[in-house]
Formats: C-alpha cells, sequence, structure tokens
C-alpha cells in the first residue's frame, strides 16, 4: 500500500520509486514500545503499513494527553521536532504490535534533493498533520465531551474498537471515568 499511495499523490519512474523504498526502513514494533522519547530529536517519520502509534505529551500533573492516533497508511512524526531538528515535547508509542517503515531525516531530506516530486509527499504530510490538528483544535474548543465522543463514533468508529479505554479518553481529552459515562449512556 505504501508505493500505491506514494504512487496515486506523485509520478515516478521505476528507478525513482527504487530509490525511495531503499531509503525507508521496515521495522516490527511491539505493542507499547516507545519509538520517541520526549526531550529527543524526531529523527524518523514512520508510515504505518499495520498497527497503530500514538503521539501523546504528559502534562505537569502526569497526565497524557493524546494529540493523534496513526493507524495504517499513515504518516507519523513529531513534525516540529522533525522540520526544526530541536527537541520534541511529544512521545511516539505503538498501540498496538506495529509494522511500520521508517525513513531518517537525512534521507528524506535526500529524497527532496534527488527526487523534485517527493516534495509533493512532503507537503502532502504537512497538510494532512495540518488538517488532523485544526480537526482535533476545533473539536476541543467547540464540543463538549459527549459531542466529540459522538462525532467519533460517527467518523472514526475503528478507535472506539481498537483502542482501549485509557487510550481512547486520552485522545477525546477526557477521563476514563466520563468515557465510561459515555459509553453507558449512549
Amino acid at each position: 500500500m505504501f508505493t500505491e499511495l506514494i504512487q496515486t499523490k506523485i509520478k515516478l519512474n521505476e528507478i525513482q520509486i527504487s530509490n525511495i523504498l531503499s531509503c525507508f526502513k521496515p521495522m516490527s514494533i511491539k505493542k507499547n514500545s516507545t519509538l520517541l522519547e520526549q526531550n529527543a530529536v524526531a529523527n524518523q517519520l514512520f508510515f504505518i503499513k499495520k498497527g497503530c502509534l500514538r503521539l501523546y505529551y504528559i502534562n505537569e500533573e502526569g497526565n497524557i494527553l493524546t494529540r493523534f492516533m496513526a493507524f495504517e497508511n499513515t504518516f507519523l512524526t513529531s513534525i516540529v521536532s522533525f522540520i526544526s531538528r530541536e527537541s520534541s515535547s511529544e512521545y511516539i508509542q505503538a498501540v498496538e504490535d506495529s509494522e511500520i517503515l521508517a525513513i531518517t531525516h537525512n534521507d528524506f531530506i535526500h529524497l527532496r534533493q534527488t527526487i523534485p516530486a517527493w516534495n509533493d509527499i512532503y507537503i502532502y504530510i504537512l497538510e494532512y498533520g495540518l488538517t488532523v490538528i485544526n480537526s482535533k483544535l476545533s473539536s476541543l474548543l467547540t464540543q463538549n465531551a459527549t459531542e466529540r465522543y459522538l462525532s467519533l463514533l460517527k467518523k472514526n468508529p475503528e478507535l472506539v474498537q481498537r483502542l482501549s479505554n485509557a487510550n481512547l479518553a486520552a485522545y477525546l481529552n477526557i477521563s476514563p471515568e466520563t468515557l465510561s459515562r459515555l459509553k453507558s449512556q449512549i
């Protein structure tokens, strides 16, 4: 699916496809494995072939705040750290056993310099991230917990089925107790 996704976004010849694929290293990641620690520089961009990764923070009170859950056919990194080369305030963790493809920052930049069409993939990743962030921020600002849960059930029911209550509550920015209450009422 990775190659197909790339080819739907940009036109490439076989040599370019081969060069791109050689930069992405397959990895098998066990559930709960951490791929990025807070205060580390995000040196890899991940493409999820199978499984789920989450991008999250831990606030000063020790609460986990999930910014994004990435499932199959999605790219994920701490984008600000990946671009700026500064320490990340986020963690990346496998929520499920996962099969991913990883590219280093250096290889990603190399592809941008040697395959000009790769910049369209970069734009795709940035635009996707921007729309996800905007949607999440909008829901946090304009919806209460019940509305966020109902919206999630409508738009992404797989999240409710695949995620633990703790991860789902963190994603919705509500307590596990509130999530349990919502589930029993709906």
